[in-house]
C-alpha cells in the first residue's frame, strides 16, 4: 500500500514538471521558428540618392577622386530595423565565397561613409514625417586619390545577418591633369645662355612629372638638363650656339601620366 501511494504521488508530482519542460521546449523551439525571420531578411540594392533619400534619375557609375554622393539601401524583412552597416573595398567585388570585407575597420585610402551605418526605410525611403534623410541614407566620399585598381566597391551588410548584403562597384577617375609654366619662361635668350625652366604639374597623383623637349628650323636647338623634371622642378635649358633658322625655337613640357596634356612656350634667340 506504502508503495502505490509513493509511487502514484511521484507520478502526481513529475508529470506537471515533465509537461511543463515540454511546453519550455516547444516554446524554445517556437521561439527559434520565429527569430527565423532574421535569416530571411532581404537586402535591396544599393541606390544613389539625394540628401533626403530620393533616387537619382541617373547614378553614377563613375566618381572622381574626392568626389562625395548619398546611397542608401533597403532591408526587407528587419525586424528590428536594425539597418545596414556600410563599408568600402578597393576593386571590383570579390568572388562568391571569398570573405567579405565588412567588418573590417573603414579604410580611408578606398573613401569613406558618414555615418558608417543606417536605419532601415521604408519602401526605400525615410518615414514620411523625417524631414531629411539624415540617419537613413550615408554620405560616401571617393578617396582622394585613384584606387590602384582603379575601382571601388561599396557594400552595404544587414546588420541583424552579416550574411545578407549587396554591393556595387564605382570606377574611381583622378582629375584632368594641367601643366603650367612657373614663372614664365623668357621671350628672349642669347645663342648660348643658360636659364632655368620650371612647370607645376596640378592632380599629377603619381608625381610622374614632365619630359622637356625643344624643336627649330635648325639641327642645333638647345638643351635641357635633365631632361624629366617632377612638378616645381627646375630644369636648366641652354640656347643654341648660334641663331636656328626662323630666329627661334619651341620648348615643350609634356605630362608622362597623360601625354595629352603640356605646356608650350616660344623663345627667340639673338
Amino acid at each position: 500500500m506504502f508503495s502505490r501511494i509513493s509511487i502514484s504521488a511521484f507520478t502526481s508530482s513529475i508529470l506537471p514538471v515533465a509537461l511543463g519542460l515540454a511546453a519550455a521546449a516547444s516554446m524554445a523551439m517556437s521561439g527559434c521558428g520565429s527569430g527565423s525571420s532574421v535569416s530571411n531578411i532581404q537586402v535591396g540594392p544599393i541606390t544613389f540618392t539625394d540628401m533626403n533619400g530620393s533616387p537619382l534619375k541617373n547614378p553614377p557609375t563613375a566618381l572622381t577622386t574626392g568626389e562625395p554622393t548619398y546611397v542608401d539601401v533597403t532591408l526587407t524583412n528587419d525586424p528590428q530595423l536594425l539597418g545596414a552597416d556600410w563599408s568600402v573595398y578597393c576593386g571590383s567585388a570579390l568572388p562568391p565565397g571569398t570573405p567579405l570585407p565588412p567588418g573590417e575597420p573603414q579604410n580611408e585610402t578606398c573613401g569613406t561613409f558618414t555615418p558608417a551605418h543606417t536605419m532601415s526605410t521604408i519602401n526605400g525611403l525615410p518615414p514620411s514625417y523625417v524631414t531629411s534623410g539624415a540617419g537613413y541614407v550615408a554620405f560616401y566620399t571617393a578617396p582622394p586619390s585613384t584606387p590602384k585598381l582603379g575601382t571601388v566597391t561599396l557594400y552595404a551588410v544587414s546588420t541583424s545577418d552579416h550574411s545578407k548584403f549587396s554591393s556595387t562597384t564605382l570606377t574611381i577617375g583622378g582629375l584632368p591633369i594641367s601643366v603650367g609654366f612657373a614663372p614664365t619662361p623668357p621671350a628672349t635668350l642669347q645663342t648660348s645662355f643658360p636659364t632655368q625652366l620650371r612647370v607645376v604639374l596640378n592632380n599629377d597623383v603619381a608625381d610622374a612629372g614632365v619630359n622637356w623637349t625643344v624643336i627649330c628650323g635648325s639641327s642645333d636647338c638647345g638643351s635641357f638638363n635633365p631632361t624629366k623634371t617632377t612638378s616645381a622642378v627646375d630644369t636648366i635649358y641652354t640656347a643654341p650656339a648660334t641663331v636656328p633658322i626662323g630666329g627661334s625655337i619651341k620648348v615643350t613640357a609634356t605630362s608622362i601620366a597623360d601625354p595629352t596634356k603640356a605646356a608650350t612656350a616660344t623663345i627667340s634667340i639673338q
